[in-house]
């Protein structure tokens, strides 16, 4: 099996990849709306359904970009970019009248993305590139109506999900192998053999880690960005009064800290083995951390934009429990990746610590009010963040 030359030189995210990451994070910023109400469990859900769909369209433009470097075509990455652009405008209409948009996009772009890619090769770091099964419950939802159209989107990101930890570099290869020689068996009795006097073979094509980590730093840095703007955003809307502005300081503590947590601090470098002393993760296993690493940090980031527009008065329990929950579940995807390489007793130094006062926090949210939640979650990331400054290294 024939495997693609890897360059030595470094690669840098060309404009064209930059501008596309802009847009996939713009319509994660667009998905705020369904919290605005204080969301109910079900409105949570969609939420996280369509934050899922986002991610996926962009890691598969991402991986193709990734492993076809220089020879990527620009028009379906455009394509594509157009493609987030009407899923973006449709989150709007979406439970109701822009729901088959936006489910008929998705599969569209899914479709395109994975035809970029040809026979005969094989990209064994995102198997969800060239397998289509989790599109079929979306193709299908276009004809079923609501709550049922939402639970076939979720089993068709559930197969999707569930395929980026199941399958095997090895098994996807010796599988991709299997089906080129049963067919050539069948081509070869039917007189039809069109590789006679030659073996055909297989590429393998795997992504580029350091391009990689880049991509997936650079993606978090714009979701952080977004959250700036949901809080710059909010806080003008309110009078500056001593609450707000005690808000705002909170909120922009907040975001440092994840942005330290996540990036200065090595989790990124950690996830694709490029950090001393970490162990090289299989790449398909580090999309999906990243997946919920950023939709964790998506979460508290919306969060920290709706609170900042209730400064007073009763905050709603579902606001509440966006911030805590995301802040939840930011601690503990940073404990589940961190574990590998900082050990068992590091989770107790802040990562369990954190994701308890989290959830504590969201529970408590509307007796705390707006200003003393964000003081809380503030204080809880800064406390992270010494504590993982102060660390004691294992010596390389």
């Amino acid at each position: 099996m024939a495997h693609p030359e890897q360059s030595t030189e470094e690669r840098r995210a060309s404009w064209t990849e930059l501008f596309f990451d802009l847009v996939a994070v713009a319509g994660i910023g667009q998905l705020t709306h369904l919290l605005h109400r204080g969301p109910s469990l079900g409105e949570f859900g969609l939420y996280v359904l369509l934050y899922l769909a986002f991610w996926v369209v962009w890691a598969c433009v991402t991986v193709y970009s990734n492993i076809e470097g220089e020879h990527a075509h620009t028009t379906m990455v455009f394509g594509c970019m157009f493609g987030l652009g009407v899923m973006m405008a449709a989150v709007a209409g979406v439970p109701d009248e822009h729901a088959n948009v936006f489910a008929a996009i998705y599969v569209l772009v899914r479709i395109v993305s994975s035809s970029a890619w040809g026979r005969g090769r094989v990209v064994v770091d995102w198997p969800i590139a060239q397998m289509g099964a989790g599109t079929v419950p979306w193709i299908v939802s276009l004809w079923v109506p609501g709550p049922w159209k939402f639970a076939l989107w979720a089993l068709g990101l559930a197969i999707d999900l569930v395929t980026m930890f199941a399958v095997d570099a090895d098994r996807l290869l010796a599988e991709a192998n299997r089906r080129m020689m049963t067919r050539l068996r069948r081509a070869g009795r039917r007189g039809r053999d069109r590789f006679a006097g030659a073996t055909p073979t297989l590429q393998a094509l795997r992504a580029d880690p350091a391009h990689l980590g880049e991509r997936l730093g650079q993606y978090l840095i714009i979701v952080l960005g977004e959250g700036v703007i949901s809080v710059i955003a909010a806080v003008s809307a309110e009078e500056w009064t001593v609450r707000v502005s005690v808000i705002g300081v909170g909120a922009f503590l907040s975001l440092i800290g994840m942005w330290a947590l996540t990036l200065n601090f090595g989790f990124v470098p950690r996830l694709m083995g490029a950090a001393p002393g970490t162990v090289d993760l299989p790449r398909q296993r580090v999309m999906a951390v990243h997946c919920a690493l950023s939709g964790s940090v998506a979460t508290v980031a919306a969060g920290l934009g709706l609170v900042a527009g209730h400064p007073s008065g009763h905050l709603p329990v579902g606001i509440g429990w966006v911030l805590g929950g995301g802040l939840a579940a930011f601690f503990l995807v940073c404990g589940l990746s961190g574990l590998p390489s900082a050990g068992p007793r590091w989770l107790l130094r802040w990562p369990v610590p954190g994701l308890v006062v989290a959830v504590v926090l969201g529970w408590s949210a509307p007796h705390l009010g707006a200003v003393w939640l964000v003081i809380g979650v503030a204080v809880v990331l800064v406390v992270a963040v010494v504590a993982e400054v102060t660390r004691p290294r294992r010596p390389v």
